[in-house]
Protein backbone atom coordinates (compact mmCIF):
# COMPACT_ATOMS: atom_id res chain seq x y z
CA UNK A 1 0.00 0.00 0.00
CA UNK A 2 1.12 3.54 -0.60
CA UNK A 3 2.12 5.31 2.57
CA UNK A 4 0.84 8.86 2.81
CA UNK A 5 -1.29 8.52 -0.35
CA UNK A 6 -4.41 9.99 1.23
CA UNK A 7 -5.65 12.56 -1.29
CA UNK A 8 -7.31 15.74 0.02
CA UNK A 9 -10.56 15.19 -1.87
CA UNK A 10 -11.17 11.92 -0.03
CA UNK A 11 -10.89 13.44 3.44
CA UNK A 12 -14.69 13.78 3.60
CA UNK A 13 -15.13 10.00 3.81
CA UNK A 14 -16.61 9.01 7.16
CA UNK A 15 -16.27 5.96 9.40
CA UNK A 16 -16.77 7.24 12.93
CA UNK A 17 -18.98 6.30 15.87
CA UNK A 18 -22.33 8.07 15.64
CA UNK A 19 -21.91 8.98 11.96
CA UNK A 20 -23.13 7.01 8.97
CA UNK A 21 -20.22 5.31 7.21
CA UNK A 22 -19.89 6.64 3.68
CA UNK A 23 -17.64 3.91 2.31
CA UNK A 24 -19.23 0.98 0.56
CA UNK A 25 -17.25 -1.65 -1.33
CA UNK A 26 -15.03 0.95 -3.00
CA UNK A 27 -11.30 0.84 -2.30
CA UNK A 28 -10.23 2.30 1.07
CA UNK A 29 -6.92 4.19 0.89
CA UNK A 30 -4.28 3.30 3.46
CA UNK A 31 -4.53 6.62 5.30
CA UNK A 32 -8.22 5.99 6.07
CA UNK A 33 -7.53 2.64 7.72
CA UNK A 34 -7.88 3.20 11.44
CA UNK A 35 -8.78 -0.31 12.64
CA UNK A 36 -6.60 -3.06 14.13
CA UNK A 37 -6.50 -6.87 14.40
CA UNK A 38 -7.75 -6.50 17.96
CA UNK A 39 -11.02 -5.06 16.64
CA UNK A 40 -11.50 -8.19 14.53
CA UNK A 41 -11.01 -10.25 17.69
CA UNK A 42 -13.60 -8.16 19.58
CA UNK A 43 -16.16 -8.46 16.76
CA UNK A 44 -15.80 -12.24 16.63
CA UNK A 45 -16.30 -12.42 20.40
CA UNK A 46 -19.07 -9.86 20.84
CA UNK A 47 -21.13 -10.88 17.82
CA UNK A 48 -21.50 -14.43 19.10
CA UNK A 49 -22.65 -13.88 22.69
CA UNK A 50 -26.23 -14.35 21.59
CA UNK A 51 -28.96 -16.97 21.74
CA UNK A 52 -28.66 -17.31 17.98
CA UNK A 53 -25.29 -19.02 18.51
CA UNK A 54 -25.96 -20.45 21.98
CA UNK A 55 -28.80 -22.49 20.51
CA UNK A 56 -26.30 -24.19 18.15
CA UNK A 57 -24.65 -25.68 21.24
CA UNK A 58 -27.97 -27.29 22.09
CA UNK A 59 -28.00 -29.18 18.80
CA UNK A 60 -25.33 -31.83 19.66
CA UNK A 61 -27.24 -32.76 22.82
CA UNK A 62 -30.51 -32.85 20.89
CA UNK A 63 -28.77 -35.20 18.41
CA UNK A 64 -28.30 -37.71 21.26
CA UNK A 65 -24.68 -36.96 22.21
CA UNK A 66 -23.59 -36.90 25.86
CA UNK A 67 -22.00 -33.90 27.56
CA UNK A 68 -18.34 -34.70 26.90
CA UNK A 69 -18.88 -35.83 23.32
CA UNK A 70 -20.90 -32.64 22.68
CA UNK A 71 -18.20 -30.50 24.29
CA UNK A 72 -15.37 -32.02 22.26
CA UNK A 73 -17.36 -31.80 19.03
CA UNK A 74 -17.61 -28.05 19.67
CA UNK A 75 -13.90 -27.63 20.49
CA UNK A 76 -12.68 -29.68 17.52
CA UNK A 77 -15.16 -28.11 15.11
CA UNK A 78 -14.40 -24.55 16.18
CA UNK A 79 -10.62 -25.12 16.01
CA UNK A 80 -10.94 -26.46 12.45
CA UNK A 81 -13.36 -23.73 11.42
CA UNK A 82 -11.08 -20.98 12.76
CA UNK A 83 -8.13 -22.56 10.96
CA UNK A 84 -9.76 -22.17 7.54
CA UNK A 85 -11.24 -18.77 8.44
CA UNK A 86 -7.99 -17.02 9.38
CA UNK A 87 -6.22 -16.90 5.97
CA UNK A 88 -9.23 -15.26 4.30
CA UNK A 89 -8.88 -12.31 6.70
CA UNK A 90 -5.75 -11.32 4.74
CA UNK A 91 -7.79 -10.31 1.69
CA UNK A 92 -9.27 -7.13 3.16
CA UNK A 93 -5.98 -5.37 3.98
CA UNK A 94 -4.61 -6.29 0.54
CA UNK A 95 -7.63 -5.29 -1.56
CA UNK A 96 -9.14 -2.51 0.57
CA UNK A 97 -12.62 -3.92 -0.01
CA UNK A 98 -14.87 -6.74 1.19
CA UNK A 99 -14.50 -10.48 0.55
CA UNK A 100 -16.94 -11.02 -2.34
CA UNK A 101 -15.51 -8.07 -4.31
CA UNK A 102 -11.99 -9.33 -3.54
CA UNK A 103 -13.00 -12.73 -4.90
CA UNK A 104 -13.30 -11.09 -8.32
CA UNK A 105 -9.54 -11.63 -8.61
CA UNK A 106 -10.25 -15.36 -8.87
CA UNK A 107 -13.85 -15.71 -10.07
CA UNK A 108 -13.78 -12.66 -12.36
CA UNK A 109 -15.26 -9.25 -11.67
CA UNK A 110 -18.70 -10.51 -12.69
CA UNK A 111 -18.26 -14.02 -11.32
CA UNK A 112 -17.65 -12.61 -7.84
CA UNK A 113 -21.45 -12.19 -7.55
CA UNK A 114 -21.34 -15.85 -6.47
CA UNK A 115 -19.65 -14.77 -3.25
CA UNK A 116 -22.07 -11.88 -2.82
CA UNK A 117 -25.08 -14.18 -3.26
CA UNK A 118 -23.74 -16.73 -0.76
CA UNK A 119 -22.88 -13.92 1.65
CA UNK A 120 -26.39 -12.45 1.47
CA UNK A 121 -27.97 -15.87 1.98
CA UNK A 122 -25.77 -16.66 4.99
CA UNK A 123 -26.01 -13.26 6.66
CA UNK A 124 -29.79 -12.99 6.25
CA UNK A 125 -30.18 -16.53 7.60
CA UNK A 126 -28.06 -15.91 10.69
CA UNK A 127 -29.72 -12.53 11.20
CA UNK A 128 -33.09 -14.25 11.23
CA UNK A 129 -31.78 -16.87 13.66
CA UNK A 130 -30.44 -14.19 16.03
CA UNK A 131 -33.68 -12.18 16.01
CA UNK A 132 -35.84 -15.31 16.36
CA UNK A 133 -34.01 -16.83 19.33
CA UNK A 134 -33.39 -13.49 21.04
CA UNK A 135 -37.01 -12.43 20.68
CA UNK A 136 -38.29 -15.77 21.97
CA UNK A 137 -36.01 -15.66 25.01
CA UNK A 138 -37.03 -12.09 25.85
CA UNK A 139 -40.77 -12.77 25.53
CA UNK A 140 -40.61 -16.06 27.44
CA UNK A 141 -38.68 -14.35 30.23
CA UNK A 142 -41.10 -11.43 30.44
CA UNK A 143 -44.07 -13.82 30.37
CA UNK A 144 -42.82 -15.64 33.42
CA UNK A 145 -41.48 -12.57 35.22
CA UNK A 146 -44.26 -10.04 34.52
CA UNK A 147 -47.11 -12.18 33.17
CA UNK A 148 -46.78 -10.56 29.73
CA UNK A 149 -48.63 -12.56 27.02
CA UNK A 150 -46.40 -14.78 24.86
CA UNK A 151 -48.64 -14.84 21.79
CA UNK A 152 -47.61 -14.10 18.21
CA UNK A 153 -48.39 -10.38 18.57
CA UNK A 154 -45.96 -9.92 21.46
CA UNK A 155 -43.37 -12.08 19.69
CA UNK A 156 -43.78 -9.94 16.60
CA UNK A 157 -43.21 -6.76 18.62
CA UNK A 158 -40.05 -8.18 20.20
CA UNK A 159 -38.73 -9.24 16.78
CA UNK A 160 -39.48 -5.77 15.48
CA UNK A 161 -37.62 -4.00 18.32
CA UNK A 162 -34.49 -6.13 17.83
CA UNK A 163 -34.69 -5.74 14.04
CA UNK A 164 -35.06 -1.95 14.16
CA UNK A 165 -32.21 -1.37 16.65
CA UNK A 166 -29.82 -3.74 14.87
CA UNK A 167 -30.71 -2.12 11.54
CA UNK A 168 -29.80 1.30 12.93
CA UNK A 169 -26.41 0.01 14.12
CA UNK A 170 -25.77 -1.64 10.74
CA UNK A 171 -26.76 1.49 8.83
CA UNK A 172 -24.37 3.64 10.87
CA UNK A 173 -21.66 1.22 9.81
CA UNK A 174 -18.27 -0.18 10.75
CA UNK A 175 -17.10 2.07 13.59
CA UNK A 176 -20.43 2.02 15.41
CA UNK A 177 -20.66 -1.74 14.96
CA UNK A 178 -17.21 -2.26 16.49
CA UNK A 179 -18.23 -0.17 19.51
CA UNK A 180 -21.42 -2.20 20.00
CA UNK A 181 -19.48 -5.48 19.85
CA UNK A 182 -16.94 -4.27 22.41
CA UNK A 183 -19.73 -3.18 24.75
CA UNK A 184 -21.41 -6.57 24.32
CA UNK A 185 -18.53 -8.58 25.75
CA UNK A 186 -18.54 -7.48 29.41
CA UNK A 187 -22.34 -7.37 29.60
CA UNK A 188 -23.35 -10.63 27.91
CA UNK A 189 -20.12 -12.38 28.94
CA UNK A 190 -20.65 -11.72 32.65
CA UNK A 191 -24.29 -12.83 32.46
CA UNK A 192 -23.26 -16.12 30.80
CA UNK A 193 -20.64 -16.76 33.49
CA UNK A 194 -23.32 -16.23 36.14
CA UNK A 195 -25.53 -18.64 34.19
CA UNK A 196 -22.96 -21.43 34.59
CA UNK A 197 -23.49 -21.27 38.36
CA UNK A 198 -27.26 -20.84 38.04
CA UNK A 199 -27.71 -24.09 36.09
CA UNK A 200 -24.97 -26.06 37.87
CA UNK A 201 -27.39 -27.86 40.27
CA UNK A 202 -29.25 -29.30 37.26
CA UNK A 203 -26.15 -30.19 35.20
CA UNK A 204 -24.53 -33.62 35.11
CA UNK A 205 -21.15 -34.04 33.41
CA UNK A 206 -21.82 -37.77 33.41
CA UNK A 207 -24.74 -37.49 31.00
CA UNK A 208 -24.17 -40.14 28.33
CA UNK A 209 -26.70 -39.05 25.73
CA UNK A 210 -29.71 -40.68 24.13
CA UNK A 211 -30.71 -42.12 20.78
CA UNK A 212 -28.26 -40.96 18.10
CA UNK A 213 -29.80 -38.83 15.37
CA UNK A 214 -27.88 -40.66 12.61
CA UNK A 215 -28.13 -44.12 14.20
CA UNK A 216 -24.61 -44.42 15.61
CA UNK A 217 -22.01 -42.34 17.45
CA UNK A 218 -19.42 -41.32 14.87
CA UNK A 219 -21.77 -40.07 12.12
CA UNK A 220 -23.70 -38.08 14.74
CA UNK A 221 -20.53 -36.70 16.33
CA UNK A 222 -19.10 -35.67 12.95
CA UNK A 223 -22.38 -33.89 12.18
CA UNK A 224 -21.96 -31.92 15.43
CA UNK A 225 -18.34 -31.12 14.50
CA UNK A 226 -19.56 -29.93 11.09
CA UNK A 227 -22.08 -27.55 12.61
CA UNK A 228 -19.46 -26.05 14.95
CA UNK A 229 -16.91 -25.70 12.14
CA UNK A 230 -19.37 -24.13 9.72
CA UNK A 231 -20.52 -21.65 12.39
CA UNK A 232 -16.92 -20.35 12.51
CA UNK A 233 -15.82 -20.49 8.89
CA UNK A 234 -19.15 -19.01 7.81
CA UNK A 235 -17.48 -15.69 8.66
CA UNK A 236 -15.12 -16.05 5.68
CA UNK A 237 -17.61 -14.04 3.64
CA UNK A 238 -17.67 -11.23 6.21
CA UNK A 239 -14.23 -11.02 7.81
CA UNK A 240 -12.79 -8.74 5.10
CA UNK A 241 -15.62 -6.28 5.84
CA UNK A 242 -13.66 -5.52 9.01
CA UNK A 243 -10.05 -6.17 7.94
CA UNK A 244 -10.33 -3.80 4.97
CA UNK A 245 -9.90 -1.01 7.51
CA UNK A 246 -6.54 -2.43 8.70
CA UNK A 247 -3.29 -0.96 7.35
CA UNK A 248 -0.49 -3.41 6.63
CA UNK A 249 1.90 -0.54 7.24
CA UNK A 250 0.85 -0.56 10.90
CA UNK A 251 -0.06 -4.19 11.54
CA UNK A 252 1.51 -7.45 10.39
CA UNK A 253 -0.34 -10.20 8.56
CA UNK A 254 0.70 -12.58 11.33
CA UNK A 255 -1.17 -10.47 13.90
CA UNK A 256 -4.26 -10.51 11.67
CA UNK A 257 -4.09 -14.31 11.36
CA UNK A 258 -3.75 -14.81 15.12
CA UNK A 259 -6.50 -12.34 16.01
CA UNK A 260 -8.89 -13.97 13.53
CA UNK A 261 -8.12 -17.54 14.58
CA UNK A 262 -8.34 -16.80 18.30
CA UNK A 263 -11.46 -14.67 17.90
CA UNK A 264 -13.15 -17.32 15.78
CA UNK A 265 -12.22 -20.15 18.13
CA UNK A 266 -13.10 -18.43 21.42
CA UNK A 267 -15.98 -16.45 19.94
CA UNK A 268 -17.86 -19.61 18.97
CA UNK A 269 -16.56 -22.07 21.57
CA UNK A 270 -17.83 -20.02 24.53
CA UNK A 271 -21.50 -19.63 23.46
CA UNK A 272 -21.73 -23.13 21.93
CA UNK A 273 -20.26 -24.74 25.04
CA UNK A 274 -22.70 -22.75 27.19
CA UNK A 275 -25.50 -23.95 24.93
CA UNK A 276 -24.47 -27.61 25.35
CA UNK A 277 -24.02 -27.13 29.12
CA UNK A 278 -27.49 -25.67 29.57
CA UNK A 279 -28.99 -28.21 27.13
CA UNK A 280 -27.89 -31.00 29.48
CA UNK A 281 -29.23 -29.04 32.47
CA UNK A 282 -32.73 -28.59 31.00
CA UNK A 283 -33.20 -32.19 29.86
CA UNK A 284 -35.56 -32.83 32.77
CA UNK A 285 -37.96 -30.12 31.57
CA UNK A 286 -38.76 -32.05 28.35
CA UNK A 287 -39.02 -28.66 26.63
CA UNK A 288 -37.28 -27.13 23.60
CA UNK A 289 -34.20 -25.07 24.33
CA UNK A 290 -35.50 -21.53 24.85
CA UNK A 291 -38.67 -22.48 26.80
CA UNK A 292 -36.61 -25.00 28.81
CA UNK A 293 -33.91 -22.56 29.87
CA UNK A 294 -36.55 -20.02 30.92
CA UNK A 295 -38.53 -22.63 32.89
CA UNK A 296 -35.43 -23.77 34.78
CA UNK A 297 -34.19 -20.28 35.66
CA UNK A 298 -34.71 -18.77 39.11
CA UNK A 299 -36.78 -15.58 39.04
CA UNK A 300 -33.81 -13.32 39.70
CA UNK A 301 -31.97 -14.65 36.60
CA UNK A 302 -34.87 -14.02 34.23
CA UNK A 303 -33.97 -10.35 33.78
CA UNK A 304 -30.37 -11.22 32.74
CA UNK A 305 -31.81 -13.74 30.25
CA UNK A 306 -34.05 -11.04 28.83
CA UNK A 307 -30.99 -8.79 28.50
CA UNK A 308 -29.05 -11.53 26.71
CA UNK A 309 -32.06 -12.17 24.48
CA UNK A 310 -32.44 -8.55 23.40
CA UNK A 311 -28.99 -6.98 23.77
CA UNK A 312 -27.11 -10.15 22.83
CA UNK A 313 -29.03 -10.47 19.58
CA UNK A 314 -28.01 -6.97 18.52
CA UNK A 315 -24.35 -7.93 18.12
CA UNK A 316 -24.97 -10.86 15.77
CA UNK A 317 -27.82 -9.27 13.82
CA UNK A 318 -25.92 -5.98 13.31
CA UNK A 319 -22.87 -7.82 11.94
CA UNK A 320 -25.04 -9.88 9.59
CA UNK A 321 -27.04 -6.89 8.35
CA UNK A 322 -23.92 -4.80 7.80
CA UNK A 323 -22.32 -7.53 5.70
CA UNK A 324 -25.46 -8.30 3.71
CA UNK A 325 -25.91 -4.59 2.99
CA UNK A 326 -22.36 -4.37 1.65
CA UNK A 327 -22.85 -7.47 -0.50
CA UNK A 328 -26.21 -6.36 -1.87
CA UNK A 329 -24.90 -2.89 -2.73
CA UNK A 330 -21.98 -4.54 -4.55
CA UNK A 331 -24.39 -6.51 -6.74
CA UNK A 332 -26.56 -3.44 -7.38
CA UNK A 333 -24.02 -0.57 -7.49
CA UNK A 334 -26.76 2.05 -7.82
CA UNK A 335 -28.09 1.02 -4.39
CA UNK A 336 -26.22 2.63 -1.51
CA UNK A 337 -25.18 0.51 1.46
CA UNK A 338 -27.72 2.01 3.95
CA UNK A 339 -30.61 1.49 1.52
CA UNK A 340 -29.50 -2.07 0.78
CA UNK A 341 -29.33 -2.75 4.52
CA UNK A 342 -32.94 -1.63 5.01
CA UNK A 343 -34.22 -3.81 2.14
CA UNK A 344 -32.49 -6.92 3.47
CA UNK A 345 -33.60 -6.31 7.06
CA UNK A 346 -37.21 -6.45 5.89
CA UNK A 347 -36.59 -9.72 4.03
CA UNK A 348 -34.88 -11.18 7.11
CA UNK A 349 -37.80 -10.29 9.40
CA UNK A 350 -40.12 -12.15 7.04
CA UNK A 351 -37.86 -15.20 7.44
CA UNK A 352 -38.11 -14.84 11.21
CA UNK A 353 -41.89 -15.14 11.07
CA UNK A 354 -41.67 -18.12 8.70
CA UNK A 355 -39.17 -19.82 11.02
CA UNK A 356 -41.44 -19.24 14.00
CA UNK A 357 -44.83 -20.09 12.56
CA UNK A 358 -44.28 -22.30 9.50
CA UNK A 359 -41.08 -24.34 9.64
CA UNK A 360 -39.68 -26.82 12.14
CA UNK A 361 -37.00 -24.72 13.83
CA UNK A 362 -34.45 -27.43 14.69
CA UNK A 363 -34.60 -29.11 11.28
CA UNK A 364 -34.50 -25.75 9.48
CA UNK A 365 -31.45 -24.51 11.39
CA UNK A 366 -29.53 -27.77 10.92
CA UNK A 367 -30.29 -27.99 7.21
CA UNK A 368 -29.50 -24.32 6.65
CA UNK A 369 -26.08 -24.63 8.27
CA UNK A 370 -25.19 -27.79 6.36
CA UNK A 371 -26.28 -26.40 2.98
CA UNK A 372 -24.47 -23.09 3.22
CA UNK A 373 -21.48 -24.89 4.73
CA UNK A 374 -20.91 -26.78 1.47
CA UNK A 375 -21.12 -23.73 -0.81
CA UNK A 376 -18.99 -21.62 1.53
CA UNK A 377 -16.33 -24.34 1.81
CA UNK A 378 -15.99 -24.50 -2.00
CA UNK A 379 -15.74 -20.72 -2.24
CA UNK A 380 -13.17 -20.28 0.53
CA UNK A 381 -10.99 -23.12 -0.81
CA UNK A 382 -10.66 -21.34 -4.15
CA UNK A 383 -10.02 -17.98 -2.47
CA UNK A 384 -7.33 -19.41 -0.18
CA UNK A 385 -5.51 -21.28 -2.94
CA UNK A 386 -5.71 -18.25 -5.23
CA UNK A 387 -4.44 -15.84 -2.59
CA UNK A 388 -1.30 -17.83 -1.84
CA UNK A 389 -0.79 -18.82 -5.48
CA UNK A 390 -0.70 -15.09 -6.37
CA UNK A 391 1.38 -14.33 -3.25
CA UNK A 392 -1.19 -11.83 -2.08
CA UNK A 393 -1.08 -9.60 -5.19
CA UNK A 394 -4.27 -7.83 -6.25
CA UNK A 395 -4.89 -5.13 -8.82
CA UNK A 396 -7.15 -3.04 -6.60
CA UNK A 397 -8.12 -0.77 -9.47
CA UNK A 398 -9.34 -3.54 -11.76
CA UNK A 399 -11.24 -5.21 -8.90
CA UNK A 400 -13.59 -2.21 -8.97
CA UNK A 401 -14.50 -2.55 -12.67
CA UNK A 402 -17.95 -4.04 -12.00
CA UNK A 403 -18.74 -1.39 -9.36
CA UNK A 404 -17.95 1.35 -11.89
CA UNK A 405 -20.13 -0.41 -14.50
CA UNK A 406 -17.16 -0.83 -16.79
CA UNK A 407 -15.72 -3.82 -18.62
CA UNK A 408 -12.18 -5.07 -19.12
CA UNK A 409 -9.17 -5.18 -16.83
CA UNK A 410 -6.95 -8.06 -15.74
CA UNK A 411 -9.85 -9.84 -14.01
CA UNK A 412 -12.27 -9.71 -16.92
CA UNK A 413 -11.23 -13.20 -18.13
CA UNK A 414 -14.18 -14.52 -20.24
CA UNK A 415 -17.03 -12.04 -20.11
CA UNK A 416 -16.15 -11.24 -16.51
CA UNK A 417 -15.96 -14.91 -15.42
CA UNK A 418 -12.89 -17.03 -14.67
CA UNK A 419 -13.92 -20.46 -15.91
CA UNK A 420 -11.19 -22.21 -13.89
CA UNK A 421 -12.60 -20.98 -10.58
CA UNK A 422 -16.20 -21.41 -11.72
CA UNK A 423 -15.60 -25.02 -12.77
CA UNK A 424 -13.83 -25.84 -9.49
CA UNK A 425 -16.65 -24.23 -7.50
CA UNK A 426 -19.47 -25.99 -9.35
CA UNK A 427 -17.84 -29.44 -9.30
CA UNK A 428 -16.82 -29.29 -5.61
CA UNK A 429 -20.20 -27.87 -4.53
CA UNK A 430 -22.02 -30.58 -6.46
CA UNK A 431 -19.93 -33.36 -4.92
CA UNK A 432 -20.39 -31.80 -1.49
CA UNK A 433 -24.16 -31.71 -1.98
CA UNK A 434 -24.18 -35.32 -3.17
CA UNK A 435 -22.40 -36.31 0.05
CA UNK A 436 -24.81 -34.31 2.22
CA UNK A 437 -27.43 -35.77 4.53
CA UNK A 438 -29.82 -33.32 6.17
CA UNK A 439 -33.50 -32.97 7.03
CA UNK A 440 -34.31 -31.67 3.53
CA UNK A 441 -32.73 -34.45 1.51
CA UNK A 442 -30.20 -37.29 1.50
CA UNK A 443 -27.50 -37.26 -1.16
CA UNK A 444 -26.62 -40.47 -3.04
CA UNK A 445 -23.01 -40.30 -1.76
CA UNK A 446 -23.94 -39.59 1.87
CA UNK A 447 -23.28 -43.20 2.96
CA UNK A 448 -19.80 -43.49 1.47
CA UNK A 449 -18.28 -43.23 4.95
CA UNK A 450 -21.07 -45.14 6.67
CA UNK A 451 -23.10 -42.04 7.40
CA UNK A 452 -20.19 -39.76 8.43
CA UNK A 453 -20.73 -36.26 6.99
CA UNK A 454 -18.05 -35.62 4.38
CA UNK A 455 -19.95 -32.86 2.59
CA UNK A 456 -18.04 -29.72 3.61
CA UNK A 457 -14.66 -31.48 3.85
CA UNK A 458 -15.04 -32.90 0.34
CA UNK A 459 -16.15 -29.50 -1.00
CA UNK A 460 -13.14 -27.84 0.66
CA UNK A 461 -10.51 -30.34 -0.50
CA UNK A 462 -11.89 -30.91 -4.00
CA UNK A 463 -12.53 -27.19 -4.57
CA UNK A 464 -8.99 -26.16 -3.63
CA UNK A 465 -7.32 -29.13 -5.32
CA UNK A 466 -9.24 -28.83 -8.57
CA UNK A 467 -8.66 -25.08 -8.80
CA UNK A 468 -4.91 -25.56 -8.30
CA UNK A 469 -4.90 -28.31 -10.95
CA UNK A 470 -6.76 -26.13 -13.46
CA UNK A 471 -4.33 -23.25 -12.82
CA UNK A 472 -1.47 -25.64 -13.56
CA UNK A 473 -2.99 -27.03 -16.76
CA UNK A 474 -4.43 -23.71 -17.97
CA UNK A 475 -2.13 -20.96 -16.63
CA UNK A 476 -3.65 -17.52 -16.20
CA UNK A 477 -2.39 -14.52 -18.14
CA UNK A 478 0.54 -12.55 -16.77
CA UNK A 479 -1.70 -9.61 -15.82
CA UNK A 480 -2.85 -11.33 -12.62
CA UNK A 481 0.67 -10.68 -11.29
CA UNK A 482 1.94 -7.12 -11.23
CA UNK A 483 2.94 -4.03 -9.29
CA UNK A 484 0.51 -3.27 -6.46
CA UNK A 485 1.75 0.30 -6.07
CA UNK A 486 0.73 1.05 -9.66
CA UNK A 487 -2.76 -0.36 -9.15
CA UNK A 488 -3.21 1.64 -5.93
CA UNK A 489 -2.22 4.87 -7.69
CA UNK A 490 -4.63 4.08 -10.53
CA UNK A 491 -7.53 3.47 -8.14
CA UNK A 492 -6.90 6.65 -6.14
CA UNK A 493 -6.77 8.59 -9.43
CA UNK A 494 -10.12 7.01 -10.43
CA UNK A 495 -11.66 8.04 -7.10
CA UNK A 496 -10.29 11.56 -7.54
CA UNK A 497 -11.81 11.74 -11.04
CA UNK A 498 -15.19 10.45 -9.78
CA UNK A 499 -15.32 13.13 -7.09
CA UNK A 500 -14.34 15.82 -9.59
CA UNK A 501 -17.29 14.85 -11.80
Amino acid sequence: MLAGSHPPHLSGQVDAVGQIETRGVDYIPDAERHSSPLNVFWILIGANLTFGLIVLGWLPVSFGLGWWSSFWSIIVGDALGALVLAPVALLGPRTGTNGPVSSGAFFGVVGRVLGSAIGIFVSVGFYALAVWTGGQAAVAGMHRLFGLPSDNLVLGISYGVIAVVSSIVAIYGHASMVLVERLMIPIAGLLLVVGVFVYAPHFSAGYKGGAYLLGSFWPTWILAVTIAAVAVYGYVLFVSDWTRYISLGKHSEKSILWATWLGGFLGLSLPLAFGAYTAVAILGTKLDYVPGIIALSPSWYLLPLIVIGIIGSLGQSAVCLYSSGLDFSSIVPSLRRPSATIVLSIIAVVLVFLGTMVWNAENSVTAFIQLFGVATASWLAIITVGHFKRRGYYDVHDLQVFNRRETGGVYWYTGGWNMRALAAFLVSSLIGMLALQCSLYTGPLSNLAHGVDLSWISALVIGGGLYYLLLTIFPEHAGVHGDMQISVRAEIAAQRAAVAE
